[in-house]
């Protein structure tokens, strides 16, 4: 029973590291965390051969049903970080626009040209 002990014990660190806030400031630090976990329970889990016990197979139920849940807050962590990335890309075309307002280009909006000879 280790080696399913051992990915049942990651896969709950990893679901207790990926349940806890992300505030902004300690994401980087975060995912280094998760990215560890994963390599570690990746390594694990070619070491699983049946058969199992009836203890393990109720470990691996436990196991399917939190990777259910790191995925779901793996997938919202993603959408919050793309977000930030987009405003961030926005704040800093609104300032470049701003700082230079007569730098950007042109509009040639209703501009038309007649092709007729």
């Amino acid at each position: 029973m280790g080696v399913v002990r051992d990915v049942w014990l990651v896969t709950k660190q990893l679901l207790e590291a990926v349940m806890a806030p992300w505030p902004p400031e300690e994401r980087e630090a975060r995912m280094a965390v998760v990215d560890e976990l994963l390599r570690r329970r990746e390594a694990l889990l070619p070491k699983l051969r049946p058969p199992y016990s009836e203890e393990e197979q109720e470990l691996g139920c436990e196991i399917i049903v939190w990777n259910q849940e790191i995925e779901a807050r793996l997938r919202r962590v993603c959408e919050e970080i793309r977000r930030d990335l987009r405003m961030a890309g926005a704040k800093r075309q609104a300032t470049v626009c701003y700082a230079h307002p007569y730098e950007q280009p042109l509009s040639f909006d209703g501009m038309f040209y007649d092709k007729r000879r």
